[in-house]
């Protein structure tokens, strides 16, 4: 489905309330500032590879994400939507 022109200048990230709540709950330890911290760096990245690469290499090994594939899998997926 192409992108509407709102789509292509919003620079945030959509992440729903539940996602959100999950997020923080699950991979930052319920550390909503961590979770918006990261959040916001993301969004200054210039393509999902830079991202996906921060997360994997600064962010997922300051918290215990075994066994939060799914919660990882997710929240890479709406992250990779904003670049799309």
């Amino acid at each position: 489905k192409p992108k509407s022109l709102n789509d292509k200048l919003t620079r945030n990230i959509q992440i729903g309330l539940n996602d959100r709540l999950s997020f923080t709950k699950h991979l930052f330890e319920g550390n909503s500032d961590e979770y918006h911290r990261v959040i916001s760096q993301v969004t200054t990245m210039k393509d999902f590879n830079e991202a996906r690469n921060f997360i994997e290499t600064t962010v997922k090994p300051d918290y215990n994400w075994e066994g939060k594939e799914q919660h990882l899998e997710r929240f890479l997926l709406l992250i990779e939507k904003k670049f799309i």
